[in-house]
């Protein structure tokens, strides 16, 4: 195989951040590299300079044997890179067709037909003449797949796009990347799951702390030799409790929220929750999962204050808080995690100092902000840093940690370890339940099963607006939960 891009000794620092020190790597064509970290190791800056996002602070880009510092996405777009980025980069007020259409240079009515044939494939139901603004995180990962298998690019970055998608769509985004490949094409695949770097990749590098620790072919390295390159010096990562005890489901416990035959519309006046009815108990956690688009996000954000509810009641320790505003929730003892913590969970340019305590009533004391960071792991562990500086994933874990400061009465999150490594994903589950252990409840909607089965106490499966299943822990197995998602009728 020939070179297509050489990266050489590059470096990148965020005032007395080190994101990247001295990385150095080949990039042949035809290949997929699986580029594997923690939160926080720099995979994403790699993908940004590679992508004209950052400029380097030492180092350089070849590419077909050229030298390139590159300054724009522009001009990486030019060059054949582009980018699916983990923050969805469209434009919300545009149509997700118009966005397609301004990233490829060509007009709406041209590809219209290809957006739409590349929909079918997938078998993904997205009107792509609304608003991007209208769609959830997952939906605007698929415009993001389709407007980069559109521009038919010599290298593809996918930078953790994937983590939430449906097995069956993830299966087929990858293999209509592998189909680019045979014109010489390459792929850099970033994730921290370990199993998908295992099953999609030819080449797994490690980074840890901006460096590069690991470099292995994917067919002759196992998970617990990439999970100890991954995280030497945290210890084991089994040791960190997330399973719940199983209850007995039967017992007379006290109702902290009622959903009571609520329905939701959408934008367009379409109902997309429909006549749902669930219970949170104390003590309990309960998990909602389902594929991306079948009334989640808008029960989520009806739950929390954020969307009108068409009909029905939600409840709070029998109190009707169905017309109450956000605000008046989380005095009550709400805490919500959302679905994109850059728009919705954090204030980007606050530190992490002032994220915690922004909703605190009382002064905190320095060591209380250091115990909080570092019981999620946030890297840098900085409590002065701002909060646009960290990785996707650190950014999550900030709007999270905030139930360390203030103790809520009830969590409702959307896909709380979506952008989280292994060894983070754990610490998050094991505060949630060990929170349900002291008498806290939760609501959780996760596109995770192993995150649902892990955790939850109650398992439903809501497909079309509706809850089809419900499960008590321990009477369902993951094959399961796929079959109804995918096939309830």
């Amino acid at each position: 195989m020939s070179n297509l891009i050489k990266i050489v000794e590059i470096s990148k620092r965020f005032g007395d951040i080190i994101a990247l020190e001295n990385v150095s790597l080949d990039i042949d064509s035809g290949e997929i590299i699986a580029l594997l970290g923690e939160n926080g190791s720099g995979k994403t800056t790699l993908a940004k300079i590679l992508y004209g996002i950052y400029t380097p602070d030492k180092g350089y880009i070849e590419i077909n044997g050229i030298r390139k510092i590159l300054t724009s996405p522009a001009e990486a777009k030019n060059l054949g890179i582009v980018m699916v980025s983990q923050r969805p980069q469209l434009i919300d007020e545009l149509t997700a067709l118009e966005n397609i259409s301004i990233f490829l240079n060509t007009s709406v009515s041209r590809i219209h037909k290809n957006v739409e044939n590349l929909l079918h494939e997938f078998n993904i139901d997205i009107n792509v003449s609304k608003p991007v603004y209208t769609l959830s995180y997952t939906e605007k990962q698929y415009v993001e797949m389709i407007k980069a298998l559109l521009a038919m690019p010599k290298l593809m970055i996918v930078d953790e796009a994937t983590t939430y998608l449906p097995l069956s769509i993830k299966l087929k985004f990858f293999n209509m990347m592998k189909k680019i490949l045979a014109d010489g094409s390459s792929i850099i695949f970033i994730t921290h799951k370990i199993l998908e770097a295992l099953e999609f990749s030819n080449r797994i590098i490690v980074l840890r702390k901006g460096r590069i620790v690991g470099r292995f072919n994917s067919d002759s390295v196992t998970v617990e030799e990439l999970r100890k390159t991954m995280f030497e010096g945290f210890g084991g990562i089994s040791s960190i409790q997330v399973s719940r005890q199983i209850k007995d489901v039967n017992r007379d416990i006290k109702t902290v929220l009622k959903i009571d035959n609520v329905s939701v519309l959408d934008e367009y006046s379409r109902r997309v929750v429909d006549d749902v009815s669930l219970d949170v108990k104390q003590g309990e956690i309960s998990v909602i999962v389902g594929i991306a688009g079948n009334g989640q996000k808008e029960l989520c954000e009806a739950i929390v204050g954020l969307r009108k509810v068409e009909k029905g009641r939600i409840l709070f320790e029998d109190k009707d808080v169905t017309k109450l505003p956000p605000s008046k929730r989380i005095a009550m003892g709400f805490h919500y995690i959302p679905e994109d913590p850059f728009r919705d969970g954090v204030f980007l340019n606050l530190t992490i100092a002032e994220n915690l305590k922004v909703f605190s009533q009382r002064r905190i004391e320095k060591e209380i902000l250091l115990e909080t960071i570092s019981k999620l792991n946030i890297i840098p562990a900085n409590p002065i840093v701002k909060v646009y500086k960290l990785s996707g994933g650190n950014i999550q874990k900030v709007a999270i940690s905030r139930i360390f400061i203030n103790i809520p009465r009830i969590i409702i999150a959307y896909n709380p370890t979506r952008m989280l490594d292994e060894y983070s994903s754990k610490l998050v589950m094991s505060a949630l339940t060990r929170f349900a252990t002291l008498g806290g409840s939760a609501l959780i909607f996760s596109e995770d099963l192993d995150e649902a089965l892990a955790m939850g106490d109650k398992i439903a499966v809501m497909v079309r607006g509706k809850i089809v299943k419900l499960y008590d822990q321990a009477m369902v197995e993951r094959s399961e939960l796929e079959k109804v998602m995918t096939s309830y009728d």
